[in-house]
């Protein structure tokens, strides 16, 4: 998997074997600037041009992505 981050604040996940988005992390209101995973924890954590820290649960389905 690659994670890539957005200018929009948006943080994606791509399979770079087929190319197809996997997931998209919503939360930040501007650029993200780094963003670290912790893999024991199965957590992403970001850090954004809007002075904002969000840690997502890479173990659960993005809110913006389940379906109604």
């Amino acid at each position: 998997m690659f994670y890539a981050s957005a200018t929009n604040g948006d943080v994606l996940i791509i399979d770079v074997r087929s190319g197809d988005l996997c997931r998209t992390y919503k939360g930040h209101l501007a650029t993200v600037n780094d963003f670290l995973e912790v893999a024991e924890h199965k957590v992403l954590v970001t850090a954004g041009d809007d002075f904002v820290c969000n840690v997502y649960d890479l173990s659960q389905t993005p809110k913006s992505q389940l379906k109604a």
